[in-house]
């Protein structure tokens, strides 16, 4: 390495990853080594990646937006299609809305029409590197190991820290070594010996599309904390042509955020219409990874630091900045790398990382009073230096993980002399008593049983997907729903639970039907608050039976019920 202090002209780098943590450190990379001086030859790995396929949208602060501009990415003017003036955080019946930063926070985004936002901020950093000399791979990576643990090329470079990179069976000699493979990536164990990445928690995500005569372009966006029992948190971030939904919790499911997206359309939060053009899961960083360096090893971006209450790649772009300059100061030395990158570096973004997820678990156990903490937190932001949360520069996560534990220690103070009040709205609609929901996503049945009812003179409302029921029954009650086990995303049971547990809902009798004749499905659909369950086929004596049965409403639990 031309026996001088750090990575010397002539060393490669190896980083792998492709998306914005991976691009974002080849161009910094290129930028300090170009500073010193020097020519280093960096090889992007980015993997199998598809363009076409789905990706998050990305939201800029002012922050990012000047992180980007210094690493030569051009900002383009479609990025600024939608900006939001701040985000609203909702927990139970309070609110709070915190004003954006001046300037706004824009959402990168143009799905279905265009990329989505990550593979555009991504794109445009990659076209930064390659015009600085950066080599893309287009290869998977298999493995990493130590030079002298196996077989190399017969042609190896010289120099400390080297590194076999293991891709398709080729390999390729390093000495140095990037991971940016993303929140709980794959490659994270085969890595190196000691590395952990940043611990991460369950998520789930989901595009939602709305008709144009519907849906009403927000701006802003909505961080609902625990809407429902196993989720967390639940964000809602408009898009250009569609709503971004994320839940997190500790063992979030796609079927836990479609119930979610129901609840907060029947609560308010979500206009009606909408339909899920996406939907999966994934995995949101929440701390720091352990031993981020060894000897020329280093990681960047969400695969090492990261948490639940930031929306935009402030911590991302810090770190991958911060991680270019100790590369290329410190070289394969281990010791000094660990002190100028994780001491020296991003000690403060680590802090940061840590205190927000423990903030966050105070604002759960906080319940209605979360809302107070931001507001308090966001009062005194001024007294805790660091970066914000939810893409703001105030609260910082100190602030708020101070008022949140305060909130906390009020809301169970408060537990000890009050009973437990319900959001219940001022005014509760009155059940119709000719009205029937029926929800089936077989249309054969559908129309069977609405004709029958319709039959007797009753007025019929259909859904052939469960993600209207909830918002329909809060706002019009019906005499009873009718409801089928198997749907499109989340079974009838569980949709028979939520509406036996909200206030708004569990006064409607709720019918469930099914193919399957068991007795265990039986049992749970008694459970979860039916007032009975009908095997298919149905014939018209069993269903107004059914319904001309008075609706038994147990002091506790819903276990009792009929079965025909």
């Amino acid at each position: 390495m031309d026996g001088q202090m750090g990575l010397g002209s002539g060393t490669r780098v190896a980083i792998l990853g492709g998306g914005i943590s991976g691009t974002a450190t080849a161009a910094a990379l290129l930028f300090a080594a170009r500073a010193r001086g020097r020519e280093i030859d960096v090889h992007l790995y980015q993997g199998d990646r598809d363009p076409s396929a789905h990706r998050p949208p990305v939201v800029l602060s002012p922050e990012c937006r000047s992180r980007l501009a210094a690493l030569g990415c051009r900002l383009s003017p479609e990025w600024r299609a939608v900006i939001l003036r701040g985000i609203e955080v909702i927990s139970g019946r309070a609110r709070e809305l915190l004003e954006g930063p001046q300037g706004g926070l824009w959402v990168v985004d143009a799905w279905p029409d265009g990329l989505a936002g990550r593979v555009q901020v991504a794109q445009a950093l990659a076209a930064v590197a390659t015009q600085h000399g950066a080599r893309m791979v287009p290869r998977r990576v298999d493995r990493v190991e130590p030079a002298g643990r196996r077989f190399c090329d017969p042609a190896p470079q010289s120099g400390p820290g080297g590194w076999v990179v293991w891709a398709h069976g080729a390999n390729e000699r390093a000495h140095a070594v990037v991971l940016a493979a993303g929140a709980a990536p794959d490659l994270g164990a085969r890595f190196g010996d000691r590395f952990l990445g940043a611990p991460t928690v369950c998520a789930a995500e989901a595009r939602l599309c709305f008709t144009p005569e519907v849906h009403a372009p927000w701006t802003v966006g909505k961080l609902l904390l625990a809407p429902m029992e196993g989720v967390d948190a639940l964000y809602l971030l408009p898009c250009r042509g569609s709503i971004y939904a994320l839940a997190l919790g500790p063992a979030v499911q796609p079927a836990d955020l479609c119930q979610a997206l129901m609840i907060a359309a029947r609560d308010g939060h979500l206009g009606d219409g909408f339909e899920i053009a996406h939907l999966g899961p994934t995995r949101v960083p929440a701390g720091v990874g352990r031993a981020l360096c060894g000897n020329g090893q280093l990681a960047v971006g969400p695969a090492a630091i990261g948490h639940p209450l930031q929306l935009t790649l402030a911590e991302t772009l810090a770190s991958c900045s911060r991680a270019a300059v100790a590369l290329v100061d410190a070289g394969g030395d281990g010791r000094l790398l660990t002190r100028r990158y994780v001491r020296e570096g991003i000690d403060d973004l680590a802090e940061d990382a840590r205190t927000a997820t423990q903030a966050l678990r105070a604002l759960l156990r906080a319940k209605d009073r979360a809302v107070e903490a931001f507001r308090r937190a966001r009062a005194r932001g001024g007294l805790h230096p660091g970066a914000g949360v939810v893409g703001l520069s105030s609260p910082h996560a100190r602030a708020l993980r101070t008022q949140a534990r305060i909130a906390a220690f009020k809301e169970s103070v408060g537990r000890w002399w009050r009973f437990a009040l319900e959001p219940i709205p001022p005014a509760h609609p009155e059940i119709e008593p000719s009205l029937f929901y029926v929800v089936d996503d077989d249309p054969i049945v559908r129309s069977g049983v609405a004709e029958m009812l319709e039959a007797r003179g009753a007025e019929v409302v259909s859904f052939s997907s469960e993600l209207a029921l909830f918002s329909a029954v809060a706002r019009r009650p019906p005499q009873a729903v009718l409801l089928d086990v198997v749907l499109s995303w989340v079974d009838g049971l569980r949709l028979c639970e939520e509406l036996k547990r909200h206030p708004l809902t569990r006064e409607v009798p709720v019918v469930v039907m099914s193919g399957l004749s068991r007795p265990w499905v039986r049992e749970r659909a008694l459970r979860a608050g039916a007032q009975a369950f009908l095997a298919k086929p149905i014939t018209p004596e069993q269903l107004f039976e059914v319904l001309r049965t008075p609706v038994q409403r147990p002091s506790r639990g819903y276990a009792h019920g009929a079965v025909v």
